[in-house]
């Protein structure tokens, strides 16, 4: 048997956070064993390690036939790192004699990250500082809106104008806290390094 499930070229993907690379052992057709790893040279050793020096298999692959995956290891050294997947393929043929079925899958990890952060940053005094970030402008203009309205007596009292312009509600609430300075600030993701970085100059709510 050999191990499947392998995607085309993944000797070939960077080891890295994007990345998953899934370890599967079954016996008798029933899985025994499953977890991933940063990388295949370190998913093969995990995988060598529980088929010679652990219970994952006992009953299935004795001293003899875990001396015999061991040698196979060792004299694919030179594949360990340019070439784990071949390895853990021929681990997984001399397995199935026994009974032990091998599996790796290697996928990409999609992260979904906000492609912009709109926040709000409100400077109370040296070291008081805090901020808040969100998703998206309507987000950032509804939280405004909640801190406004606690400043009044009841809800809804916010003037029209001032609700239709997100800078005029920051100076309302910038104005209930003086002498707290309110900051609006955009940041968008650089998709080359993965970090923020400011889209434009923050301008203070006056």
């Amino acid at each position: 048997m050999t191990a499947t499930g392998i995607q085309a070229g993944s000797e070939e993907l960077v080891p890295g956070p994007d990345s998953a690379y899934d370890l599967v052992i079954c016996h008798d057709d029933r899985i025994v064993f499953h977890d991933h790893y940063p990388s295949p040279a370190f998913r093969l050793r995990m995988c060598a390690q529980l088929l010679t020096a652990s219970d994952v298999v006992l009953g299935a692959i004795d001293a003899s036939a875990a001396n015999e995956v061991h040698e196979l290891y060792q004299s694919s050294s030179g594949q360990w790192e340019s070439a784990p997947d071949s390895v853990v393929n021929a681990i997984a043929k001399l397995c199935r004699r026994w009974g032990v079925q091998v599996y790796v899958s290697t996928t990409r990890k999609k992260t979904e990250v906000p492609a912009a952060l709109y926040s709000v940053i409100t400077e109370y005094g040296p070291g008081q500082t805090v901020a808040e970030h969100f998703t998206s402008r309507e987000a950032r203009r509804a939280s405004l809106i909640e801190r406004a309205d606690m400043f009044f007596s009841s809800r809804g009292s916010i003037p029209e104008r001032v609700l239709a312009d997100e800078q005029r509600l920051a100076a309302l609430v910038g104005a209930f806290l003086m002498p707290a300075t309110v900051l609006l600030t955009e940041a968008v993701l650089d998709e080359a390094d993965g970090h923020y970085k400011p889209s434009g100059r923050p301008l203070p709510i006056l």
